[in-house]
């Protein structure tokens, strides 16, 4: 048929030339009608849902066709629905009186449809992706030439409407993360571009959000990328919920998302908007058998005052992040013009941290530790000290925290580690030394194996190793850290709890953590003889603990009086500047024999 072949060719060069699928299913539909006069072609797509959609019927009305969409492919769904849930063509002769069209009777009838012949229309790997229909205004089946047409016209439907599944595919590749759904970094550009732009014209204003996930490398390595998988799809989720029209959300890679708002009509409705995503990613997300929790840190970056170049606005929405990631507390930062020049610092502090190993200028300070019922040097605690070329001898608290972000944690660690084994085992069998780890060398898998290794090649007794930890939430909640430390205890490692009495300790917690001692803050130590109330909690907290079995060390000593009272409560241990400053470990030579250390520790009794 030459008609048939005209169809055939209008089709596949509509496909060829990749016009809009709708465009060419409309002209298949026109060309069938011409080809069989008495009828009219409806053309409909099934989603992976399984819910119908229009995607041609030119001659039947919209009304119709807006009925239709989004229903529910079944075993009683019209002639189409059906066509498409039995994956068979379907033959209604009579729409009036068939139980197949009960429900959707009332939409054919008024325009005169009295007969409907639907087909399933299949992808090339077994899908029904779609339906194709003659619906005729006389109660009748299809003769022989309308079958041939409907056979050329399923074929051709499934060439355009693959054709269509692919661009779709890779428009999703191009725009779309592949693991949360939400735009991705292309994606957004193209529409921060558009934003601006418009914004420019316009005269308003425009807001980047750019959101980094606080703690996700713990759950990572802790739970695994699975869960942390699940965590980006949850917080993801919670974003698009928390979006309102003109927020734009995408993700940037990793754990970075980036919300743009346009129009950002004050400081106050950004302000307002941060606030509503950071609400949105703290809430606890299940992750199979367990539960994770992390914060956001969000940079923000505005036009006009920023700029509208969008390579600058996203600089200066980093700069921010980063000043937000610093400021504990305190969720977002706006760009200041003063941070580039702060960033700049931290950058060269970085680069001078990846060369401060190699350059040999960490080192090891120690504080003597005293028993308070033996009355001597019990051991010491060794705090890292780094002699920063141009800036003398800084103290953890000025670069630690730099060196965790910059992935430099682990290697200063193991290097503190095993220095501090090292010149330990050069002091007397009785006394310890205590090593303080952070709560990410906790997460490292193997660390454990790590720690038997050092304490092996140091040739030191694991008794006479004591890692110090701080808590956190996510520690508390957390299987494979507790396992670690049950690791290490039965290496014969002691574990201490540092820093007890701020952030999330608590009593209760003494039980649920797998630990040989407490160290109880200076924060409650300096007011030990100041309030009654401070007394009384430091108090409690020695009896409890001596009742589970822990002992006790006291930090931040500095005054007789401090040591008189923790010693009347029956705290085992002190530390603090009333015995010694932290000094290195040669310092200490004439205190560190048996002898000379009871005497050095009288004269404190």
């Amino acid at each position: 048929m030459l008609g048939l072949r005209a169809l055939q060719h209008d089709v596949l060069e509509g496909v060829a030339r990749d016009l809009p699928v709708g465009l060419v299913m409309n002209r298949l539909c026109l060309r069938a009608e011409r080809l069989a006069p008495d009828v009219v072609c409806s053309i409909l797509a099934v989603d992976a849902a399984g819910r119908l959609h229009p995607l041609a019927a030119p001659s039947l009305s919209k009304s119709f066709s807006d009925a239709i969409d989004g229903l529910a492919i079944g075993p009683q769904a019209g002639s189409c629905g059906t066509a498409a849930y039995l994956r068979e063509p379907v033959e209604v002769v009579d729409i009036e009186g068939d139980p197949l069209w009960a429900a959707y009777k009332g939409l054919a009838l008024p325009l005169g449809l009295r007969a409907c012949w639907s087909s399933p229309i299949y992808a090339s790997d077994g899908r029904v992706i779609g339906t194709f229909a003659f619906y005729y205004r006389e109660r009748r089946g299809p003769n022989a030439l309308e079958r041939t047409i409907v056979q050329a016209c399923v074929n051709l439907c499934a060439i355009a409407m693959e054709q269509e599944e692919r661009k779709e595919s890779i428009q999703r590749l191009a725009y779309y993360d592949p693991l949360t759904g939400a735009a991705n970094r292309a994606s957004f550009e193209q529409h921060a571009r558009d934003a601006l732009a418009s914004a420019a014209k316009d005269g308003v204003g425009v807001a980047i959000h750019w959101i980094d996930l606080d703690d996700f490398k713990s759950v990572n390595d802790t739970l695994g990328h699975q869960a942390g998988d699940m965590l980006l799809k949850t917080v993801t989720q919670r974003l698009r919920t928390a979006l309102r029209p003109g927020e734009f959300l995408a993700r940037m890679g990793g754990d970075e998302f980036v919300v743009l708002q346009y129009p950002a009509a004050s400081v106050d409705a950004i302000e307002e908007l941060a606030r509503r995503l950071a609400a949105a990613v703290v809430e606890p997300a299940p992750l199979g058998e367990t539960m994770a929790s992390v914060g956001a840190s969000i940079g923000i970056a505005c036009a006009p005052q920023d700029g509208f170049d969008l390579a600058q606005l996203m600089k200066k929405a980093d700069l921010a992040l980063y000043e937000a990631k610093a400021n504990v507390g305190r969720c977002f930062s706006f760009f200041d013009s003063r941070m580039e020049a702060k960033i700049a610092s931290r950058w060269r502090l970085e680069r001078e941290l990846e060369q401060a190993l190699r350059r040999a200028e960490f080192a090891l300070y120690f504080q003597p530790i005293v028993d308070l019922v033996a009355l001597e040097v019990s051991g010491f605690e060794a705090l890292l000290r780094w002699r920063r070329p141009g800036y003398g001898l800084l103290s953890p608290t000025e670069f630690l925290p730099i060196a965790e972000k910059a992935g430099l944690i682990y290697e200063i660690g193991d290097w503190v580690l095993r220095e501090a084994c090292l010149l330990g085992a050069t002091l007397p069998a009785h006394m310890r030394i205590a090593v303080n780890l952070s709560p990410t060398q906790l997460m490292r898998p193997g660390l454990a194996l790590d720690v038997a290794a050092t304490i092996a090649a140091c040739n030191i007794s694991p008794a006479r190793l004591e890692l110090e930890i701080t808590e956190s939430a996510l520690l508390l909640e957390n299987p494979a850290t507790h396992g670690c430390l049950s690791d290490l205890r039965q290496l014969g490692v002691s574990i201490a709890l540092d820093d007890f009495g701020t952030g999330f300790s608590a009593l209760s917690h003494l039980r649920a953590f797998p630990v040989d001692r407490i160290k109880i803050d200076r924060s409650f130590v300096q007011e030990v003889d100041i309030r009654r109330e401070t007394a009384s909690i430091i108090r409690a907290i020695i009896g409890l603990a001596h009742e589970l079995g822990v002992k006790t060390t006291a930090e931040g000593i500095e005054t007789q009086s401090q040591l008189r009272m923790l010693h009347s409560f029956g705290c085992n241990e002190i530390q603090g500047y009333l015995i010694s400053e932290p000094r290195p470990l040669a310092a200490f030579r004439q205190i560190i024999e048996p002898r000379a250390a009871r005497l050095a520790a009288a004269k404190l009794a």
